[in-house]
């Protein structure tokens, strides 16, 4: 196939539009050629990984098997294989493919990143640092290797060996976003916050959707403040000595036996303290920044508001209904002390389910309108109920109203999200 023919020419094109993850073009130019040309299997196996990287796993699992069945040897067909089940969580099916391909082609250094990343995922550094040297041997460049090979040093702790593969990536690949990710971990791990911070900012230009990078650059913006080192040290020591007491170290229930009195004391304003850390931290303009937060107080309380404003309601509504609940218990002659157990646990679980929300809207995108609405009915509902379950003339038909109408305005809160989650 010569440089300008034809064929050259739309895989070509294809190929820049998969690079630059523009799957639905790439399948539609794949499309129009596997109709001229029915058998073509290279268009199989990039419409294939077109169809992979639009998850539709079934469908590229199926495209990939026909360019299979017109040339079993074609172990480009079963890399894509590999990755369509590794995506699918089907491991022994993507393993089995994976190995086929090293058979075909046993030093391509493709497949051979594959086996290191695999490796490394089982908790084998030196079998991935192995494998991924060998693809290099073949190719000193290729990306995949040298992450890999990253990865696998730094779980070995061979630091200054991870330096100069850091640098050989960063070299060969500068617009590599994992490999500026990479330099980031590692300028954290040698506590150098602020060239951290750079390194993940940089991946971050280049991937702006990357999640590991922005959590790196928050947490190197969160290391260069005194209250973030202060917060990061206390939370170490704490695990410290919570794991190390159920791991039986004798030097962790010596540490607890001496803060334990301290402990009991200053409890609360260590949970102050940890709280407006965590809060003075994400308001922080350079992490305001990193997050397409606004920067002027008010559009970001606005914007706050408005994207957490749901959660806090159906929250209010869940505690009011909570309260009716825990009444209606009592007054159907359910003793008090048998309460306790089940509603230690309920409101944990409550309290975690609030906390998932709330992350969770984090992720979505802000809604049109204001939840003002939302939010003091809820409030009103809530400040009622408690009104009605502490005056005892409004009893019974107050509070197992307020009860009912909870009831049915959460199930609809319920559904309403349920809805525009689909």
């Amino acid at each position: 196939m010569t440089p300008n023919s034809p064929a050259a020419r739309w895989q070509d094109a294809v190929q820049n539009l998969l690079d630059m993850r523009r799957p639905v073009q790439a399948e539609q130019l794949l499309r129009q050629q596997l109709v001229r040309n029915p058998r073509e299997g290279q268009a199989y196996i990039m419409l294939g990984f077109a169809l992979y990287q639009q998850n539709r796993l079934p469908e590229a699992r199926s495209v990939v098997q026909e360019a299979l069945a017109l040339n079993p040897a074609a172990s480009e067909a079963l890399y894509v294989l590999c990755l369509i089940e590794d995506q699918a969580g089907q491991q022994e099916a993507m393993q089995t493919a994976l190995q086929e391909a090293l058979r075909l082609q046993p030093t391509n250094p493709k497949y051979l990143s594959i086996q290191a990343q695999l490796h490394l995922h089982q908790g084998e550094p030196t079998a991935a640092q192995r494998a991924a040297e060998l693809g290099l041997s073949h190719n000193p460049t290729h990306a995949g290797c040298l992450v890999v090979r990253a990865g696998a040093l730094h779980a070995l702790q061979h630091w200054p060996e991870l330096a100069a593969t850091l640098q050989q990536l960063v070299a060969a690949h500068p617009n590599l976003p994992k490999a500026h990710q990479l330099l980031g971990r590692e300028a954290m791990r040698q506590k150098r916050f602020a060239m951290a911070q750079a390194h993940f900012q940089e991946a971050l230009r280049l991937a702006p959707n990357d999640a590991t990078a922005l959590q790196g650059a928050s947490q190197a913006i969160r290391q260069q403040l005194w209250l973030g080192r202060w917060a990061t040290w206390l939370d170490n020591y704490l695990t410290f000595i919570s794991e190390g007491t159920k791991q039986r170290q004798l030097k962790a229930w010596g540490h607890f036996l001496l803060i334990l009195i301290p402990l009991s004391l200053l409890c609360v304003p260590i949970l102050l303290f940890m709280g407006f850390e965590a809060v003075y931290w994400r308001l922080h303009p350079q992490v305001r920044q990193l997050r397409n937060r606004p920067a002027a107080t008010r559009p970001y309380a606005q914007q706050t508001f408005r994207r957490y404003g749901p959660v806090a309601a159906f929250s209010l509504l869940l505690l009011a209904w909570a309260t009716g609940f825990i009444w209606l218990l009592v007054w159907l002659g359910v003793p008090e002390s048998s309460l306790g157990p089940g509603l230690t646990g309920g409101l944990t679980s409550v309290a975690l389910a609030i906390g998932a929300a709330f992350k969770q809207a984090s992720e979505r995108s802000i809604p049109e309108t204001s939840p003002l609405a939302e939010v003091l009915g809820s409030l009103l509902v809530l400040v009622t109920t408690i009104t009605c379950v502490c005056w005892e003339d409004t009893w019974p038909f107050g509070p197992v109203t307020l009860f009912i109408l909870t009831s049915g305005v959460g199930v609809y809160f319920i559904r309403h999200a349920w809805a525009a989650g689909q």
